[in-house]
């Protein structure tokens, strides 16, 4: 059962809370009517950071600055992508079959844990970063790091991975009961598979949106550890390494955390089995 968190007043401001599994958030956030425009402010993919920069900024980078800048526009860029996806899960998934009533609350809330909270939460990160994608010079890099300190170290991480560790250890439960409710219900199946032809999703089923919070957890230190490979100044290049490393770090714990629910769900499995087989 989750507790309450206390935590900068900067991030108090972006965030709802939930008490814990099973539990809605009291004031869930972000609201149905602020995603959808959100939805489709996200289906145009972002400027890429060379259309932003000047001629002048351009020609001033080394080879090593320009690749640094490069791995920045895809950390950008793919966040970007990530918050979309997101919030295709939330807006043609979760929502519809809240409100046609196919999966009550309970199931709605185990089965996308947390989700308003996620999508909140990388939807900040983003916003820190989109005004200063025009910056092709130190100050950019000095600022995409403060975010990345701020996001995966302190209280921050430890919200972060929080978050993401509840979210990323109910997929394989969830992907179970997504399967098991298709095959028990027509409509249920039917709404999921029209859900899935829509182009928002890009061809994508539902049993493949699920997962990306855990593939999105997977890049970052690999992103973060090619910037300070093409980064010269000793402590940006230290700060960033130390962000890489927290995020392993949370990393490895939610997938401690999924092989914990994994290993309890084929426990849970066995023992009703077992209890069949002895009535």
């Amino acid at each position: 059962h989750s507790s309450r968190r206390r935590g900068s007043s900067r991030s108090k401001q972006f965030r709802s809370r939930s008490d814990g599994p099973g539990h809605s958030p009291t004031s869930p956030s972000p609201q149905l009517e602020e995603m959808e425009p959100r939805l489709l402010e996200f289906e145009q993919d972002p400027p890429n950071w060379r259309e932003l920069a000047s001629p002048e900024a351009l020609s001033s980078l080394s080879k090593k600055e320009t690749k640094r800048q490069e791995v920045i526009n895809e950390l950008f860029a793919t966040e970007h992508a990530h918050v979309r996806m997101l919030s295709v899960l939330q807006m043609i998934f979760s929502k519809p079959l809240e409100r046609e009533q196919l999966l009550t609350t309970m199931e709605l809330s185990t089965i996308f844990p947390n989700l308003d909270e996620i999508i909140e939460m990388h939807f900040y990160t983003l916003n820190l970063l989109r005004p200063f994608l025009h910056l092709v010079v130190s100050l950019f890099l000095s600022f995409c790091v403060s975010v990345c300190v701020f996001k995966f170290e302190g209280t921050e991480g430890e919200w972060f991975q929080k978050l993401t560790a509840r979210f990323c250890s109910h997929q394989s439960w969830a992907l179970d009961q997504i399967k098991s409710r298709q095959k028990k219900d027509f409509f249920c199946a039917f709404s999921s598979q029209e859900a899935e032809s829509k182009p928002q999703c890009r061809r994508l089923q539902l049993k493949d949106i699920i997962p990306i919070e855990m593939q999105r957890l997977t890049k970052y230190p690999l992103l973060l550890e090619n910037i300070a490979k093409n980064t010269e100044d000793p402590t940006e290049k230290e700060r960033i390494k130390q962000s890489a490393e927290c995020c392993r770090k949370i990393l490895n714990h939610v997938n401690e955390e999924v092989k914990l629910m994994e290993n309890l769900l084929v426990r849970n499995t066995q023992s009703i089995t077992q209890h069949i087989v002895v009535e």
